[in-house]
């Protein structure tokens, strides 16, 4: 993938005035953007797994997609399967709206990774190699646990870890104001600003690197006619789907 800027400044992509700004919150732009900047990408995993980028010497995305018509934008799950530094995997997915049992849900996709491990002919225990499934939440997964950015591992009562080859990371961009110190030095915060932004002032605002060569990505995706009216198709699949869930409830509540 290409880390060199996508465009100079003086060469900025024509985005139609009466388009729409679209959140980075949307998942099928979440996937186009970091799967194209490598860079973007490189800056987001150090933020979330608390590394220096010099310590990020290859990522592999193991989900890449053809960004056409042939994607259906009602049903396609658009998570981030990476391969980091060719000895972990790091699977993202956004989840803006309550998903009942969510947490059994992140079990069997991180299990399932696990599972694909050992289905080598040379595999063995020994080599298996750790799974990290991180979150990023519009909402509070716990409400009577409230943190920024949580993780969480299988351990015993006392605190020991049994092992350290499954992980969960959950990000939640509504309680920034409960970051730590360290949470704050790292740039979450501004990565969370970046997925909360609803327009280009916002995101203009945001003095990270990272965040930058995203919303670079992010212009030039948003001045083609086609990438622009995947986008769309995706948010109104979404908004049709709360609104039959909507239906669905008031109907149930009414018999």
């Amino acid at each position: 993938m290409n880390e060199d800027n996508l465009f100079p400044e003086d060469r900025r992509p024509s985005i139609p005035d009466d388009f729409d700004f679209c959140a980075l919150t949307n998942d099928l732009l979440f996937h186009m953007v970091f799967s194209q900047n490598m860079k973007a990408l490189r800056s987001l995993l150090s933020a979330l797994l608390g590394m220096p980028e010099s310590d990020i010497l290859s990522i592999d995305v193991l989900n890449p997609m053809q960004y056409n018509a042939s994607i259906d934008t009602k049903v396609t799950v658009l998570d981030l399967k990476l391969h980091l530094n060719a000895d972990e995997f790091i699977l993202i997915e956004l989840q803006v709206r309550r998903f009942e049992h969510w947490t059994n849900r992140t079990m069997v996709y991180a299990c399932r990774q696990i599972d694909e491990q050992s289905r080598g002919a040379r595999f063995q225990y020994e080599s298996l190699q750790p799974v990290v499934q991180i979150a990023i939440m519009d909402h509070t997964l716990f409400p009577e646990h409230r943190r920024f950015y949580a993780k969480y591992q299988l351990r015993d009562s006392e605190g020991y870890v049994y092992s350290d080859k499954l992980s969960f990371y959950v990000l939640d961009l509504t309680a920034a104001d409960a970051a730590t110190a360290d949470e704050r030095t790292r740039g979450l915060i501004q990565w969370a600003e970046a997925f909360r932004a609803q327009n280009w002032n916002e995101v203009n605002r945001i003095e990270n690197p990272g965040v930058r060569e995203a919303m670079k990505t992010m212009e030039v995706i948003m001045s083609k006619p086609s990438e622009r009216q995947l986008l769309w198709d995706r948010r109104m699949a979404q908004l049709d789907y709360e609104s039959q869930m909507s239906s669905a409830r008031k109907q149930g509540l009414a018999e």
